[in-house]
């Protein structure tokens, strides 16, 4: 539960009583019976939750006959080249092709991205634009829209292999959902940004107590 409140019995359709926050009490965001949730909502989450269980099956079956290594490289790893605390999600209002292109990252993995990967995690905002462009010009181009796309190009290349590594673990500290953003007026309410349970980076919205 990432609500910040532990009010749960207040919930207007008696869906809270008896649950509270914490291991086993109830109050999650895969539970269809949740009060975090209306009872309308409650086979959405059901349907959301078989497809989890048909994803996650899904590559456990990859791993089992092309190997753990290759789920890494095909599935883990591009993980990382689309998930930032400062990446937008739009909406179907505010989505255009350009936006949805730029919700990436370049990063760095030294010799590894560089030579097996060629190039394509250091040059991956380059490639959500133009795939056709072959690796060996990649660089090129991407020098070539960084003053195109000015405040919108997003990279983190310091510190090769290992700045890579502590992106992840940044990543998926402070990347945990997305919420919008508080005060959002007009089609920014259109727009979502990663929010996380950890105190860190933009805090997630709070909901009030309600005093009976």
């Amino acid at each position: 539960n990432n609500t910040g409140h532990d009010y749960h019995e207040k919930q207007p359709e008696g869906r809270g009583k008896g649950k509270h926050n914490g291991f086993g009490g109830g109050v999650n965001h895969f539970n269809p019976s949740s009060p975090l949730y209306d009872a309308k909502d409650a086979k959405y989450i059901a349907l959301s939750d078989l497809g989890l269980g048909l994803t996650a099956t899904v590559l456990y079956e990859v791993a089992q006959y092309y190997g753990w290594h290759n789920l890494l490289i095909w599935y883990i790893i591009p993980y990382l080249w689309h998930t930032d605390p400062t990446i937008p999600h739009y909406g179907s209002e505010t989505w255009t092709f350009t936006r949805g292109a730029a919700t990436t990252v370049d990063r760095e993995f030294g010799f590894i991205g560089r030579s097996l990967f060629h190039g394509i995690i250091e040059t991956h905002v380059l490639h959500h634009f133009v795939s056709t462009i072959p690796f060996y010009h990649a660089d090129e181009a991407t020098d070539a829209i960084k003053p195109v796309l000015g405040q919108h190009y997003r990279s983190q290349t310091e510190g090769g292999a290992i700045g890579f590594i502590k992106g992840l673990w940044r990543s998926s500290r402070w990347c945990q959902w997305v919420e919008r953003s508080e005060g959002a007026e007009g089609l920014g309410k259109d727009i979502v940004f990663y929010r996380n349970r950890n105190g860190l980076g933009v805090k997630p919205l709070q909901m009030e107590k309600k005093t009976n």
